[in-house]
């Protein structure tokens, strides 16, 4: 193939790719670092969702640096550009990244899943989450042996005797992976909104708490746009132009789920009036008071009342305590 001269040469988007890769790569790092503070600073309690946000972070960090070295592979150019050892290089990290975003974004929901477990103590709710963590882990080995095995030889993902583009299972299988996600997003952000209908929180405090889990359907619109981006990414001669616009999405919906994820927990940062207490890990809700809450975090000092009054003392009671006087 001959390489690219002219405007076809000149032409790239790589830079805008890595400088768009590292706004929200900073945007993740500062608001994850703001719950982390929040959970392991101020409430002193990690749970098994902060350990799943980390792994997902550091997946993410991972991520942004291969679409970086992936610039440095052709991505952002066009293909014609290329010599054709560049073009199988490229191909390769093309297919591993595939495989590595569906990893991803598994981690993601069930960084969500765990998150829900939390903060939701309800049995049949918790049995639900599990239900979808079950589903989760069997669809992440699902998601690696089909993405490996759709197009055989493996080989031909990126030998360019054998052109990937020539491979539609490929498409769609991608494809389907790509709706199931947007599925699983719908169903993993409507499950709490039941519970959170039955807080007993003033009606506008509850549309601000439901409006907070909406923001998680952004993500869901970001999927969607990301799905009408793969037959060009994955069809297309072009592809180190072709799939850029796949990869702006690709990123973007990871750094929104995780934003979406943290915002709840970042409460307490408005002030100690905006905090509610908190009984064990669990949403507490404080009556007759303007303290209300969501995900039952606190600053260190406060203390719950008791559920119920202490019971009347007895005759016997007060002899014993040296107390004559009769309750």
């Amino acid at each position: 193939m001959p390489r690219g001269s002219g405007t076809d040469a000149d032409e790239s988007v790589a830079s805008g790719l890595i400088a768009y890769c590292v706004v929200l790569l900073v945007v993740v790092l500062v608001v994850v670092s703001l719950r982390f503070y929040i959970r392991l600073r101020l409430l002193r309690k990690a749970g098994n969702d902060d350990i799943a946000l980390g792994v997902t972070v550091a997946a993410t960090i991972a991520d942004c640096i291969g679409v970086t070295y992936a610039t440095r592979l052709g991505l952002g150019r066009h293909i014609d550009t290329l010599s054709l050892e560049e073009r199988s290089h490229f191909l390769k990290l093309l297919f591993l990244s595939s495989i590595g975003y569906h990893v991803v974004v598994i981690l993601v929901k069930t960084t969500f899943i765990l998150q829900f477990r939390r903060v939701f103590p309800l049995p049949a709710f918790q049995r639900l989450c599990d239900v979808f963590l079950v589903f989760l882990g069997l669809w992440t080995v699902a998601g690696i042996v089909g993405g490996t095995l759709v197009c055989l030889p493996v080989s031909k993902n990126w030998d360019l005797r054998e052109p990937i583009w020539t491979c539609d299972e490929r498409y769609y299988f991608w494809m389907a992976q790509g709706v199931i996600h947007v599925v699983s997003d719908v169903a993993i952000l409507v499950m709490p909104l039941p519970l959170l209908k039955t807080l007993p929180l003033p009606p506008p405090h509850k549309v601000v708490l439901v409006g907070v889990f909406c923001l998680g359907f952004l993500t869901c619109v970001i999927s969607a746009l990301r799905l009408t981006t793969l037959h060009a990414s994955l069809q297309e001669r072009d592809v180190t132009w072709t799939s850029v616009k796949t990869v702006f999405w690709s990123v973007g919906e990871v750094a929104c789920s995780i934003v979406c994820l943290c915002i709840p927990t970042l409460r307490p940062l408005m002030g100690s009036c905006c905090c509610s207490r908190r009984l064990g890990d669990t949403i507490v809700v404080e009556r007759g008071t303007r303290r209300f809450g969501f995900y039952a975090v606190s600053l260190p000092g406060s203390v719950d009342p008791p559920a119920t009054s202490p019971p009347p003392r007895t005759k016997s009671q007060n002899r014993i305590t040296g107390n004559s006087r009769d309750p």
